[in-house]
């Protein structure tokens, strides 16, 4: 068995776990899916140990070694590159005003925060929660370095870098009612929120009669609003935790969610490309998701 392990080959294995595939694992590395394949088979023989559960040449997994594995390889690659950034980018250092739409909060995307502030501790962050609408026009006045935002459409953001898309599905409690009763009961956001404005849109456009039930300022609020039973909500499929499910019937669609980071003048400084690559491998990271059923409304 080896006794030094390659770095190269652990990002490879970070990569797969973090992507679910080998292909998209290929395409954050710069590589080849062959090249990714064949650094798992020499990662694999030095450890004489399997690491992921394949079946037909499609990836179905982490095995026990690998798990264990990856907790190493994820604090190895870690200080390697707090390391390398210390001594590549000495100079590292200032004030970075940075805006967050609270989506972001509730993605866990907090902990990018954490883990920028240890690897460059010498830039000072600035962080604001707001609307996505509002954080882009401070961007655009210079007030902010950058912002990561939501935006909602078919069609790749023109302005921006996009990171993320997801589906946008009408939510409601496991066990309620309110999807079934017209006018529909909505637990919705302040004025100027896009989910807001997209949801009336919709309903208005299929001809559903709709309410107000709830109006909230965070998505906690909206959660216990679902959970009690009092209404339904478009949220992003990723925001959907414990006690909630997907209404997949008679109510119109929605269209997927974008997650785009806006930067101003300073957007080339190291430091806001740092961030912004770390809040987009975050989102390309597995999510928690529960198990969730889409269910019919009951007549």
């Amino acid at each position: 068995m080896a006794r030094h392990l390659d770095l190269d080959l652990l990002r490879a294995l970070v990569a797969i776990a973090e992507c679910g595939s080998f292909s998209l694992a290929a395409a954050r590395l710069g590589r080849t899916q062959s090249a990714v394949s064949l650094q798992i088979k020499r990662l694999e023989e030095q450890l004489e140990k399997p690491l992921l559960v394949r079946s037909q040449g499609r990836l179905e997994g982490v095995t026990e070694e690998g798990l264990l594995l990856l907790d190493y390889a994820r604090r190895l690659l870690r200080l390697n590159d707090e390391a390398i950034g210390c001594f590549a980018e000495p100079d590292l250092a200032g004030s970075l005003r940075v805006g967050l739409a609270e989506e972001v909060m509730e993605r866990d995307l907090g902990s990018v925060v954490a883990e920028f502030h240890q690897a460059y501790p010498r830039v000072k962050l600035a962080l604001e929660c707001d609307l996505s609408a509002r954080l882009a026009a401070r961007v655009e006045s210079g007030e902010l370095d950058m912002a990561l935002i939501k935006r909602i459409g078919e069609r790749p953001t023109a302005a921006g870098r996009s990171l993320w898309r997801e589906p946008m599905v009408w939510a409601a409690g496991a066990q309620s009612s309110a999807a079934a009763e017209r006018p529909l009961p909505l637990a919705l956001f302040q004025e100027g929120c896009i989910f807001r404005v997209i949801a009336q849109a919709a309903l208005t456009q299929a001809g559903m009669p709709w309410r107000l039930a709830f109006a909230g300022h965070s998505h906690t609020g909206i959660r216990h609003a679902l959970r009690a039973g009092l209404a339904v909500s478009p949220l992003p499929l990723s925001l959907l935790g414990e006690g909630l499910v997907r209404i997949s019937e008679d109510l119109p669609p929605l269209p997927e969610v974008e997650w785009v980071a806006l930067t101003g003048p300073s957007g080339e400084w190291p430091a806001v490309q740092r961030l912004i690559a770390m809040f987009e491998a975050r989102l390309w990271a597995p999510q928690p998701w529960p198990a969730i059923a889409a269910r019919a409304v009951a007549a």
